[in-house]
């Protein structure tokens, strides 16, 4: 007989206490909206709810400490092994990676001498928009508009198991099957294997591969689609300006292939028109904002905003958590090689990428000077670029070093290397399968002589000497 426990638990979870295995392998139903929603055998409005499943293999044996966790709106409705039912515990608790900032914690009451690696968990409940933690435009399920949704540290709609530190990690998404009414066509990512309508349901099946489990995400929207051979883009907006961010979108990636490195995903591009707070990316997913689609045209911001999200998969080079260079590669290298990239794309005019850095450089030495951003809030306290960890990125993103700095020093380097030698030392940077100091400073060595003293100040320090400025 299963036990719920049903108050709220108010303790923070602590990092130390994440004690689980990984996930190896997901297979994921669900259904939104359905006309028979129910929980706990009562009928509930259907407008925000979701009936799923997820067969999880488990990298080890579930012990006494295995957990796994769901947003807070959701309730188990059984979970099943080969040996059958099985007893479990499920409760609230503060959980700081949900948009909601409750999450549900499951935990299992294990039968004696059983070895069982794969769970079965049957799951309900609703998908509310929440201003706990955001806006929440995006974080969502909604009958009459959509869903929205991401994953780990957003909106937690698949079990997640937790990394004994707290990580994100990579599983095999084997199958994600999505149920909606006939009207909203679905976006996850990977490769669409299946696509059926029947009795007014739509139903998708995708097949994701290997995927970080804090990228994985569901949009559905009444969509319409244009498509190239390479890309596809949704949207609910006006057609030519869907045409018009699909060209685009072609003479960047030709950009990409040439001179980064070729993203490691199944499927095609997918570009999908989302609501407001929806400039996002993840795999082979591209999400933009309303406002964005709509400004595209006339809007330099909004150029830079697609081919941002458009480049994150090409520019990026294996790294462990612990590596020195990850925030820089993770997110410092998307914020200028999009730039690099656009200035590459012959028809498109007006872009001026010597005018945008020379007013980086005038923000950051204001920032450096006063500690304060644009809009006079606080910045974090500066620190060398390599001295910033995983875990402050999110202070550091798009703000200050991770952005300007990083931006800085990229541009230094293509203007010392010239672009003939610059293109080469990107093809060789992103042919690497990792990254530290010693190869970046023999790559670096072969294109710039004696340049060892100049890569050390731009990375180690926050120094930012006279020869470092752009020459006006």
């Amino acid at each position: 007989m299963k036990k719920t426990i049903i108050c709220i638990l108010t303790f923070v979870l602590v990092q130390t206490q994440l004690w689980a295995q990984q996930v190896e392998s997901y297979s994921i139903e669900l259904e939104f909206f359905p006309e028979d929603a129910q929980m706990w055998g009562y009928k509930v409005a259907s407008q925000n709810f979701v009936r799923g499943n997820a067969t999880c293999k488990l990298s080890e044996p579930l012990n006494a400490k295995t957990h796994f966790f769901l947003h807070g709106e959701l309730k188990i409705d059984s979970i099943s092994s080969d040996y059958g039912l099985l007893d479990y515990e499920s409760g609230k608790e503060y959980y700081e990676d949900d948009y909601s900032l409750i999450g549900r914690k499951t935990i299992f009451n294990l039968p004696e001498s059983q070895e069982i690696n794969e769970v079965r968990i049957y799951y309900s409940g609703f998908l509310s928009a929440s201003r706990s933690r955001s806006l929440s435009d995006y974080m969502r399920a909604d009958e009459r508009e959509g869903v929205f949704l991401r994953s780990y540290w957003y909106s937690i709609w698949f079990p997640l198991f937790p990394d004994e530190e707290g990580d994100s990690y990579s599983s095999d998404f084997r199958s994600v099957r999505v149920t909606t009414p006939e009207k909203f066509l679905t976006i996850v990512g990977g490769e669409m294997t299946k696509e059926t309508v029947e009795n007014s349901l739509r139903t998708t099946e995708w097949s994701l591969g290997k995927a970080d489990i804090s990228s994985l995400q569901i949009t559905s929207r009444p969509f319409s689609v244009l498509t190239n051979e390479e890309q596809l883009i949704y949207y609910v907006g006006d057609q030519n300006k869907a045409r018009g961010i699909l060209d685009f979108c072609s003479s960047l990636e030709k950009v990409y292939q040439e001179d980064f490195r070729k993203p490691d995903q199944k499927g095609q591009l997918y570009i999908v028109e989302m609501p407001e707070y929806g400039d996002i990316a993840s795999g082979n997913m591209i999400g933009i904002s309303e406002k964005v689609f709509n400004d595209f045209e006339n809007d330099d911001y909004s150029k830079r905003t697609i081919a941002h999200e458009m480049v994150h998969p090409y520019v990026q080079i294996p790294l462990e958590r612990n590596n020195e260079f990850y925030a820089l590669v993770i997110e410092g290298f998307p914020s200028f090689f999009h730039l690099y990239a656009m200035s590459k794309v012959a028809d498109l005019k007006g872009f001026d990428i010597r005018a945008l850095m020379l007013n980086t450089e005038a923000s950051y030495m204001k920032k450096k000077e006063s500690g304060l951003d644009r809009r006079g809030n606080p910045l974090p306290e500066e620190k060398p670029i390599l001295e910033i960890s995983a875990e402050e990125i999110g202070n550091y993103k798009d703000r200050f070093i991770l952005s300007d700095r990083v931006k800085l020093f990229l541009y230094h380097l293509w203007i010392r290397m010239g672009d003939k030698r610059f293109q080469v030392f990107l093809r060789e940077l992103f042919d690497l399968d990792s990254l530290d100091y010693s190869k970046l400073e023999s790559l670096v060595e072969t294109k710039i002589p004696g340049f060892e003293k100049d890569l050390n100040t731009w990375l180690r320090t926050n120094d930012y000497p006279e020869n470092f400025r752009i020459k006006k």
